[in-house]
């Protein structure tokens, strides 16, 4: 566990709350002993700290923790049950779902609406539907949180032009829904938001440097360096679906030649395994199940001769631009969401064996390549962590702190 030091002054109050409360929350420390070791506040900071916490129904003592040795067992810490929820909305190119959260990332309660066909009038009424679906559920709320697909602009909290998504451009989702809504409202790219999810809650908390990849009808990533996700200072989300893999090749929507998206999306790759599976069954599939079969059931079925060199021209695709990211910025882990998920463990252990074999530094310290913890549920348990990181970082101490 990297060292998050406290501050033992006044004018570093909701800094000092924001941490204990991050600790609490993520599970990291359950001790006002620990809190004290972690943080280098004095015992007393912090006891004073989490008093102020239990009066106000944030923090709960739970049952006590069983030691071996003499004397009193530690009271254990956690989030209280009266403490506010968080919601979560992900917009996405076929849905848009909402959650409701604990502020230690438990799932309370879902809504999404799917569609084909949308307009930014349909969009912004989607969103008030299911965000409003959940407020009847529950009204004491410290934000809600945004993820979307991108390209985006973060700080003006706008979804620039995103590909496929059925000509909708320029949408200030940020301001729209601060208008409808008395809560504080947070904005990032869905990958971004994932990337988050996973360094505060998931496969990512001990990871310093890590790059968040998911493949779905597009391909995106977010980046975790120095324990914090990385911001552009323009807030433009890294496109990595955009990186050229051949300069000649056919003309991308964002007027670059050759992206990665072209090749490995889901869509383009289950075209090609229905074409491949229908060419070697020949007659034996006289019901047209491998017409209709979707990626997760490719991935779930048995492997063809033509199907294996599929996904093996997908994994060579996809390794071709993690190495070059890898080459650039070391990180330590390359965490898969989206429809990866579905991926075969096997094609999870090839993708890794190929970007250990094609990184330029090669030590004693493999690259893993692991599924995301929260699955397909990263972005949307992103858009939530999107709240609740303004609150670890004391952003929110005059809504709660």
């Amino acid at each position: 566990m990297s060292r998050m030091t406290g501050k033992n002054n006044i004018t570093s109050k909701q800094f000092n709350r924001g941490l204990l409360l991050k600790l609490i929350a993520t599970k990291v420390c359950r001790t006002r002993i620990e809190l004290s070791k972690a943080t280098g506040l004095t015992k007393m900071t912090v006891t004073n700290i989490i008093s102020e916490f239990m009066q106000q129904d944030l923090v709960a003592e739970c049952e006590e923790e069983q030691t071996e040795v003499c004397g009193r067992n530690p009271i254990l810490l956690e989030i209280s049950p009266k403490a506010p929820k968080v919601i979560g909305l992900l917009i996405f190119r076929d849905r848009i779902e909402a959650v409701l959260c604990t502020i230690s990332m438990e799932t309370l309660a879902t809504e999404s609406i799917q569609f084909d066909s949308l307009t930014k009038e349909q969009l912004y009424e989607h969103c008030f539907a299911v965000i409003d679906r959940l407020l009847e559920k529950e009204k004491h709320i410290l934000g809600i949180g945004v993820a979307a697909i991108g390209p985006v602009d973060i700080w003006k909290g706008v979804i620039l032009n995103p590909p496929r998504f059925y000509g909708i451009r320029n949408v200030p989702i940020l301001e729209v829904l601060k208008e409808r809504y008395a809560y504080p409202v947070f904005f990032d790219h869905d990958n971004n938001s994932a990337a988050l999810a996973e360094r505060l809650f998931g496969i990512g908390r001990n990871v310093q440097d890590f790059l968040f990849l998911g493949i779905s009808n597009g391909i995106g990533s977010g980046i975790v360096s120095g324990g914090e996700l990385y911001h552009s200072h323009r807030g433009i989300a890294p496109e990595i679906g955009h990186i050229s893999i051949d300069r000649r090749g056919p003309l991308c929507v964002c007027g670059n030649r050759g992206c990665l998206e072209l090749y490995a999306n889901t869509h383009i790759v289950l075209k090609k395994l229905r074409a491949a599976a229908a060419e070697g069954a020949g007659t034996d599939d006289p019901s047209g199940t491998l017409e209709t079969a979707s990626f997760a059931d490719f991935c779930r079925m048995p492997q063809t001769t033509g199907t294996e060199a599929v996904f093996e021209e997908m994994l060579q695709d996809v390794s071709a631009v993690l190495v070059t990211s890898v080459n650039i910025l070391h990180p330590e882990m390359i965490v898969l969401g989206h429809d990866c998920i579905d991926w075969d463990e096997r094609h999870v252990r090839r993708l890794e064996e190929l970007v250990n074999e094609r990184k330029v530094v090669h030590d004693q310290s493999p690259l893993p390549v692991k599924k995301a913890y929260f699955g397909k549920e990263a972005q949307l348990i992103g858009a939530a962590c999107n709240v609740v990181n303004q609150m670890f970082k004391g952003e929110l101490s005059s809504y709660i702190l």
